[in-house]
């Protein structure tokens, strides 16, 4: 079979130089960032869920002021309305016994949608969105209406509640790409966040719907190596040894959002390092499940990935653990992290495992400085 191999892409140069632009202003965001992208170029939607303050509305800010298409935004509590969503009835229609709504500015005219607090939806809300996210059309007046939605990204402090499982995990399904997203963790970044006061990006380019609609369709014409594909079942079967067995939709699905992450990286093919992203994918039960698909996929797929992430831990263990102005607990912490780094160059890998090496020398430097002002 011939190899696909695609020409040097005005429209993906634009996505890469746009991932390292908000990977750089937004804070330990890089996943997020990737996810994000991902989303928008496999036409499917990302759920965040994490503590306020964590910059998810922040982050779709950006990608809005990216994308030039019709946006629209909603923060949904236990009393919003369908009319909110999806507009108000036309009083014109009615007098002639026809229930059609307006839906200039809401969002079955959107390309782009933020949802906040999405669990707080009324059965009535919850009941439009299913067909909207899935089937991207919407019932006016009888008629079936196609929605030019592109990307949705909801946000909720919370997973949804167990006791309304039944609804919510309809809605929860409809999200392909979900992610919990964590307070900021690492010192540095700290340091970053409380005296670096412009955290907005600096976006370069932009870029229109049309553009979108050609990185999803050169997305979908990337190719899988044999490698790839072997890793893909073998994670499948993996999981369903750990009971976890995701639909059918959902592994078909798969296939697209690992393409997606291949052509937001800039590859031209998906090899296994791609699969990670199935860790965000193949689940549906959000307490106990995510982390059990998350270390099968790192397992097989990219085992290099899951040491670095565990020593970038036990960086962060031993950063937490010392107080730099003890010169006994700095000798130490700097001969641990030595080691750390030591197993680090050992490794081959991608551009991660240079962000990994880097930082951790950063600390080694950091805690070294402290020590001698602490003199």
């Amino acid at each position: 079979m011939k190899r696909f191999e695609p020409e040097v892409c005005p429209v993906q140069e634009k996505v890469l130089t746009t991932r390292k632009e908000l990977s750089a202003a937004r804070i330990e965001r890089d996943e997020e960032v990737d996810l994000a992208l991902r989303a928008l170029v496999a036409h499917e939607h990302l759920l965040l869920v994490g503590p306020p303050g964590c910059a998810k509305s922040l982050l779709l800010d950006s990608l809005m002021a990216w994308l030039h298409a019709r946006r629209f935004s909603i923060l949904l509590t236990k009393f919003s309305v369908p009319e909110e969503l999806v507009g108000p009835i036309s009083l014109t229609a009615l007098k002639e016994d026809h229930y059609r709504r307006v839906t200039t500015g809401k969002l079955p005219e959107a390309e782009m949608a933020f949802i906040d607090e999405i669990w707080k939806a009324s059965s009535a809300i919850l009941n439009t969105l299913l067909k909207i996210l899935n089937e991207r059309v919407f019932e006016n007046d009888g008629e079936l209406v196609k929605v030019p939605l592109k990307l949705c990204v909801a946000a909720s402090n919370e997973w949804p509640p167990p006791e309304n499982s039944k609804e919510l995990s309809a809605l929860l399904d409809r999200f392909l790409f979900r992610k919990s997203v964590r307070p900021i963790v690492s010192g540095s970044s700290r340091q970053r966040l409380l005296w670096h006061r412009d955290h907005t990006p600096k976006l370069s380019t932009s870029i229109m719907p049309v553009e979108v609609e050609q990185a999803h369709e050169d997305a979908l014409r990337l190719p899988w190596t044999d490698q790839s594909k072997e890793m893909f079942e073998t994670i499948l079967r993996e999981l369903a040894r750990e009971g976890v067995q995701p639909g059918d939709r959902r592994q078909y699905e798969s296939v697209a959002a690992c393409q997606a992450f291949a052509y937001v990286t800039g590859n031209d093919r998906v090899e296994p390092e791609q699969l990670e992203v199935l860790a965000h994918v193949l689940w549906d039960e959000p307490t106990e499940q995510p982390e059990k698909v998350a270390q099968v996929v790192a397992k097989i797929a990219n085992p290099t990935g899951m040491r670095i992430n565990q020593l970038l831990l036990e960086c962060e263990q031993v950063l937490t653990a010392t107080d730099v102005r003890q010169l006994a607990q700095a000798a130490t912490a700097t001969a641990k992290l030595q080691e750390i780094d030591k197993k680090l160059a050992a490794l081959k890998g991608d551009d991660r495992l240079e962000r990994a090496s880097s930082y951790v020398r950063e600390q080694i430097k950091r805690i070294k400085l402290a020590s001698i002002e602490a003199i």
